[in-house]
């Protein structure tokens, strides 16, 4: 070694690398801040995602529900212009056309696997909601008011009534 060098111990080398831990380097802590925002900048677009991703899919199924909705009241639509025909042919069944069951039981079978039902069946409970009561006979023997008499059968498409049935009610 020289006279005019400095020789430096173990002991300077750490205490100057304990230094430069302590003390990030600017470039270091741009860096940081540079990182730390793009992960706020990433996490805003997750979440603006996320929720664009919730509204679509609500979206969807309420589009869905619609076209299943316009689908069943176009349906029922065509059922009840398809009603009189029902009619019709009970009131030939009620004069002895006994021709005409066929086609009737044809027509209500083809209709009832789409989602037609029949109301208004004697001895039932009287319902307002699928019943229409045209005669009240008072009776002491029941409390509830139970279908004595059908006179116009009552239909129901996929459980919404489309035709109330007009019923003899005792009770």
């Amino acid at each position: 070694m020289s006279e005019g060098e400095e020789t430096i111990s173990e002991d300077e080398i750490e205490t100057e690398d304990s230094v430069a831990d302590e003390a990030p380097s600017p470039e270091l802590s741009e860096d940081a801040a540079t990182i730390e925002q793009l992960q706020l900048e990433r996490d805003t677009y997750l979440s603006d995602l996320q929720r664009i991703q919730a509204e679509f899919d609500n979206f969807r199924r309420q589009a869905q529900k619609r076209q299943s909705d316009l689908t069943e009241h176009a349906a029922s639509g065509i059922v009840e212009k398809l009603l009189p025909i029902l009619d019709a042919c009970e009131a030939a069944i009620q004069q002895g056309a006994t021709d005409v069951q066929p086609i009737q039981m044809s027509l209500l079978e083809t209709l009832q696997t789409n989602g037609l039902a029949v109301t208004g069946v004697e001895g039932e409970e009287f319902n307002p909601d699928h019943h229409e009561a045209v005669i009240h006979e008072p009776c002491e023997e029941t409390e509830t008011p139970i279908v004595h008499e059908v006179m116009r059968s009552g239909y129901t498409w996929n459980g919404r009534t489309i035709r109330p049935a007009m019923v003899r009610v005792k009770g």
